[in-house]
């Protein structure tokens, strides 16, 4: 057993083993001084069948490297929040700007609050064992295949992948040893990952629903791990759990303070401010220094935490800066795609993948500008094959 293994099950111990789950303490005073929200609310979907993760057109591989269309992409993202929040109107909600109480006292809340915070069950998908013998890069086929057969779905969403990728031939695939082999561990991984992750996505605070949120890391990790092995093929650099984790900030947000942070997410939409401008005047800190606290609190590697804190700006990072613009990018072609939905929209600020700044802490590390219009077109089969990766994933669940 490697020694990466064995810290990762301790840190996992570490973090599911406690007990304590606390929300961020509210006074009398401040209870009369909440405004209600007008958003109605409703139970969300009992499964996820009846949740359609990816309502845009499909897209072909041709112009896959291509944002779909702005009105599209926003009723698709509309539809996603109503799901994740479990609401039936966006309307926005009486949201004060200014923070309830002193900021000072707000932060001071919220941080205690983190401080005690050991526990959310919707990650308890990643500590699964499976995941984590799929990570080594020194596994072997024969262990992939007895894994996989522990799990039934894994097994019909393995061998119908393996059969889609023969589409027009009249051979079928019925063992799971050839369907691994035809399509790689690493894609086998991405998808045990997916399906562990979406399975208990919906189990968290107070009736949110992150499984679009969960597409969007799902989809954004392994657009990560992709670029990173086009740029810089350096076998195993934690980039695709640095990506996953990257938004971990909003969840624990949103367990902490669940009725603010619906109101935050449906203020951002609504353009009344940007998501992290809200979440700091709201609650004192944003859903990146959150996450950060909570990573650090865990044991998680340093590349997890500079990703957390500093995938908006790579620039930033004080090491690891090449993994974070990976992730940088990744990110906003994951949102550009419509792969999920990270909470907030992509606006003229994001900017576009081929002027993107994290370019240019690319080029710093390689010592040279790589040759970004050929990358976005080599991406295209990769996204438009991710896209259908995700879909079958959630078929059945």
């Amino acid at each position: 057993m490697s020694v990466l293994l064995l810290r990762w099950r301790g840190w996992w111990a570490r973090l599911f083993g406690a007990t304590r789950h606390s929300r961020i303490p509210t006074s009398p005073a401040s209870v009369e001084a909440l405004p209600a929200s007008s958003a109605t609310r409703q139970p969300p979907p009992d499964t996820a069948a009846s949740i359609d993760l990816f309502p845009a057109a499909a897209e072909s591989p041709e112009t896959a490297a291509r944002a779909p269309a702005t009105p599209v992409l926003d009723r698709a993202n509309e539809q996603h929040l109503r799901e994740t929040l479990g609401i039936s109107s966006l309307d926005t909600p009486e949201l004060l700007v200014a923070p309830l109480a002193p900021h000072a006292t707000v932060r001071a809340r919220t941080l205690a609050a983190l401080e005690d915070l050991r526990q959310i069950p919707a990650l308890q998908s990643l500590a699964q064992e499976f995941v984590q013998k799929l990570g080594r890069p020194e596994v072997a086929i024969e262990e992939v295949v007895a894994t996989i057969e522990k799990d039934s779905a894994l097994c019909v969403r393995v061998l119908r992948m393996a059969n889609s990728v023969l589409i027009g031939s009249e051979r079928r695939i019925e063992d799971l040893d050839t369907a691994v082999q035809m399509l790689g561990v690493r894609r086998v991984r991405q998808v045990a990952q997916a399906l562990f992750t979406l399975r208990g996505a919906n189990r968290v605070a107070d009736g949110f629903d992150w499984r679009h949120l969960w597409v969007h890391a799902l989809a954004t990790a392994a657009i990560a791990e992709e670029l990173e092995e086009r740029l810089r093929a350096s076998g195993n650099s934690q980039v695709y759990l640095a990506a996953l984790l990257h938004d971990v900030g909003k969840i624990v947000l949103s367990t902490l303070a669940p009725d603010d942070y619906r109101d935050i997410l449906i203020a951002a939409w609504n353009e009344n401010g940007r998501l992290e401008e809200l979440e700091r005047a709201r609650l004192g800190v944003d859903h990146r220094e959150a996450g950060g606290i909570f990573a650090r609190h865990n044991g998680l590697p340093e590349i997890v935490l500079r990703a957390i804190a500093h995938h908006n700006d790579p620039a930033r990072a004080e090491s690891h800066a090449f993994e974070v613009a990976l992730i940088a990018l990744a990110n906003y072609l994951s949102k550009a795609h419509g792969l999920g939905f990270s909470g907030a929209r992509l606006d003229e600020t994001d900017g576009d993948f081929e002027t993107h700044p994290a370019w240019d802490v690319i080029a710093a590390q390689l010592g040279g500008a790589p040759d970004v219009d050929g990358l976005a077109a080599d991406m295209r089969e990769f996204l438009h094959r991710l896209r259908a990766d995700l879909a079958t994933v959630r078929e059945g669940l």
